[in-house]
């Protein structure tokens, strides 16, 4: 079996070559969106199914899970319509037409991110470091502690934040009003108390032992159904995506079913909650939701992303690149406001807007001033910053450091804690701009240094008393032998 694994390896490789020039080229001497859409389909196929059976990277594997994501959020609506399987009419917020340009970026995109797996393994198998179960540091408790306390203070955090949106009919938002009464008035606790939860999730699953894992599946059933449940889908799935990551990191095997049935649920969950969440919580009719949903609408809804793509590569050109600087407005959101009474920062021009809040502003002003938004895409940034170069520049580099972080050893709870807080950022990055990881990312980076620090001086404090202890018998049988003396 393992020598006709090896010798369909360069088959698997030529073919995937083949298609990717075959695709390439297709984007330079046509502009058809139908055959764009198909050609970047399959594409990410081909890529799929190199990465799976000649790099042997498993599903679970942060590389692996970026490439789906990255796929499946630009490419969730047009290939389905491009199959003549699909009404984009039920998608209003995109036009069948002018993606051409878009959907070359995503091929551009999607063959740049494989060519840096291919570099990053030098075409070999993926080898995965175990996770070092016997170190000493894995037996303490000190990160499991920690996480659970920041994942139930953010849950905390969250519903004070939810209740204070409207006091009084909290209970029958609509996704919309939540969103808009959370940018009018207070995101501090409702937005932040997601972000703590986050992070305490990935140090929960991080430091919980065989024994404690399923309370770290606990908190993200929880996690993922009050978000899920709000409309907030994106981080509701990349939580529970990461959780599964971590658990494979630490050898931890599911049942091969569940993938599977999550998947089959979500089918059905994605389009149901579209339809709900603009019901208010208190007349939501589960029985009526079901006979209005097409089965291929929750992967039109998830594959939004190319509706920024579009827009960003009509409003930006040589000329008018960006040079880094959406990276650097970005990390100033890192910076917590800490103003008792909360107050939008008012930027000196639309420019000086998140890349989000940026496209938002420009291509639906209504929905900027009512505080929605149309999220971004993670094809668009590079490209608004550097153009075609910054997309086949920056793929390549993000596989190599998702492989690198991948081989890393993980010899104690703290360096799987830290993995989590960088690759589950990093995924939200598909759907949206670097503001989703910079925050995060360095929040919880400080968190785990902060649990690090404060468990070695407790560690030096207890091995201080216990030398103090020896000196001091040692010094009361001296003084005893003296006085015999």
């Amino acid at each position: 079996m393992q020598s006709q694994i090896d010798f369909l390896k360069p088959v698997f490789l030529a073919v995937w070559a083949c298609v990717a020039a075959f695709a390439i080229w297709e984007t330079r001497v046509r502009e058809s969106d139908t055959t764009a859409a198909l050609a970047a389909g399959i594409v990410l196929l081909a890529s799929l199914l190199l990465s799976r059976f000649v790099l042997q990277l498993p599903f679970k594997t942060a590389p692996m899970l970026y490439l789906a994501l990255l796929g499946f959020v630009h490419l969730g609506a047009v290939v389905p319509w491009a199959l003549g399987l699909y009404d984009l009419g039920r998608t209003p917020w995109l036009s069948p037409y002018g993606m051409s340009r878009a959907l070359a970026l995503i091929t551009y995109s999607i063959v740049s991110y494989q060519l840096g797996l291919l570099v990053a393994l030098r075409g070999r198998e993926f080898r995965n470091k175990p996770f070092e179960d016997d170190s000493e540091e894995l037996k303490g408790s000190r990160i499991f502690v920690a996480g659970s306390f920041l994942f139930f203070l953010g849950a905390i955090m969250f519903v004070v934040g939810l209740i204070q949106l409207d006091p009084t009919g909290y209970y029958h938002l609509t996704y919309s009003e939540t969103f808009r009464l959370r940018a009018e008035s207070d995101p501090r606790f409702f937005g932040t108390g997601i972000t703590f939860a986050f992070i305490g999730l990935c140090m929960t699953a991080a430091g919980a032992s065989r024994r404690q894992t399923r309370a770290a599946f606990c908190y993200a059933a929880i996690f993922f159904l009050v978000l899920f449940y709000l409309g907030f889908r994106s981080p509701a799935i990349t939580a529970v995506l990461l959780v599964c990551a971590v658990s494979y990191k630490k050898g931890i095997k599911l049942p091969r079913l569940i993938p599977l049935v999550a998947a089959v649920a979500l089918l059905v969950a994605v389009p149901l909650v579209r339809i709900t969440r603009e019901q208010p919580t208190n007349a939501q009719s589960l029985a009526r939701s079901l006979l209005e949903i097409n089965i291929l609408d929750g992967p039109a809804e998830v594959g939004g992303a190319i509706r920024p793509l579009v827009e960003t590569i009509d409003l930006v050109g040589p000329g008018t690149y960006r040079h880094g600087r959406t990276y650097l407005i970005t990390m100033k959101g890192i910076v917590p406001n800490l103003a008792f009474h909360w107050e939008a920062a008012a930027p000196e021009s639309i420019d000086d807007l998140p890349p989000n809040h940026w496209v938002t502003a420009i291509v639906d002003p209504w929905a900027r001033q009512n505080h929605e938004g149309i999220g971004f895409s993670g094809v668009a940034e590079p490209y608004m910053n550097f153009g075609l170069a910054g997309v086949i520049i920056y793929f390549p580099l993000l596989a190599f450091l998702l492989v690198r972080l991948e081989q890393v050893s993980i010899q104690s709870s703290y360096v799987l804690a830290s993995w989590a807080l960088i690759v589950g950022p990093l995924l939200w990055t598909t759907r949206n701009d670097f503001t989703d990881f910079f925050r995060p990312a360095v929040w919880g980076l400080m968190c785990v240094g902060l649990v690090r620090l404060s468990s070695g001086g407790l560690n030096f404090i207890s091995r201080d008393r216990r030398v103090g202890g020896i000196g001091g018998k040692a010094r009361i049988s001296d003084a005893t032998r003296l006085e015999g003396i």
